[in-house]
């Protein structure tokens, strides 16, 4: 048998070993290369400031969340209870979120959470001004007084504050906003996204322009109006009280039932209608029963309308009987 020379054997010796690493190194990447990926970790960053807009905060709102799929969706929804008021801040402890988020069973134990001790959460939202409120109840009172001229002397709205963001609408079921005298008053309701968040009270006083009728100047009692008596002005009829006149036909040829100052405004109750005969006038004077009629003259000793009984002189015997007014030419005398 032949002997294998020394220098072979320590060839052999060195050659061996190194193809076995080799073969073992080998192996261990074609197990690597057909074997499962590793899962990429989860890492969870919360912020030490967020803005939120719901009710409620959710990790979500207040983190960066690196996962997965569904899992980024289940821990974003992770709930920390309610959100401040609009525009107001919440803080939260270190302790709460680490301690909420654990308690999720399915998470892993290598997770990273990272978290200062203290996040402070603000509550996103929108200022509703008393001008906001202003536009909507001018369009209200320019819908109830049928666009003629008004406009606002004052205007206050009381218990407005931030308000959630979103879609903001105003109603009103106020009917009569406005008083006799001109006084505003109504509630608003403030319904966000088709939700009712608030009610506010508005409350102001309003002026209502009319053309109307002024005295040209004084006039005293009794004395007869027309159109060159008056002449017409724009004025506020909540300050003028009821009974205004608009129309030159309405006091031509009545009478003053009281005297009036120049530039007043005239009213149904300054005027009158003058008498159907005015003393001293002249009328038929009848008397009549079931078989006899008798017509004579008598003059009126006294003003009076239709059907007022007044004094008159039948001018044949002197006598002062009573009559009722039929017309403007005629009394009847009453027995």
């Amino acid at each position: 048998m032949n002997r294998v020379s020394p220098t072979v054997y320590r060839f052999l010796s060195l050659f061996i070993p190194g193809l076995f690493f080799i073969y073992q190194g080998l192996l261990t990447d074609l197990l690597a290369g057909v074997g499962p990926k590793s899962q990429v970790g989860i890492e969870i960053t919360v912020k030490e400031t967020s803005m939120v807009q719901s009710s409620r905060i959710f990790l979500q709102d207040i983190a960066d969340i690196k996962a997965d799929g569904f899992l980024k969706e289940t821990l974003g929804k992770i709930d920390f209870g309610l959100s401040p008021k609009p525009g107001k801040i919440r803080f939260i402890d270190k302790e709460k979120i680490i301690s909420a988020i654990r308690r999720e069973r399915y998470l892993p134990e290598d997770s990273i959470i990272t978290c200062p001790d203290r996040i402070y959460v603000k509550r996103r939202s929108e200022q509703i001004s008393v001008l906001d409120i202003r536009k909507y109840v001018e369009q209200r009172l320019s819908e109830g007084f049928e666009n003629r001229e008004f406009h606002l002397i004052t205007f206050n709205v009381r218990g407005l504050e931030p308000y959630p963001s979103g879609e903001i609408r105003f109603i009103s079921g106020s009917e009569d906003m406005v008083d006799k005298n001109g006084k505003l008053s109504l509630f608003v309701d403030i319904v966000i996204n088709g939700k009712k968040t608030d009610r506010v009270s508005v409350t102001g006083l309003v002026a209502l322009h009319e053309t109307v009728l002024l005295a040209k100047h004084a006039f005293e009692k009794g004395e007869t109006l027309s159109k060159e008596s008056v002449y017409t002005e724009k004025k506020n009829i909540f300050e003028l009280g009821d009974g205004y006149i608009q129309s030159i036909d309405a006091i031509e040829g009545k009478q003053l039932a009281s005297a009036v100052r120049q530039g007043e405004c005239i009213t149904a109750s300054l005027v009158v209608s003058p008498p159907l005969v005015q003393k001293g006038d002249i009328v038929s004077l009848v008397a009549q029963n079931e078989s006899l009629l008798i017509v004579t003259k008598g003059i009126c000793k006294e003003d009076g309308f239709e059907n007022d009984v007044i004094k008159i002189e039948n001018l044949n015997s002197g006598k002062i009987i009573r009559g009722k007014i039929k017309d403007k030419s005629k009394v009847e005398v009453i027995y």
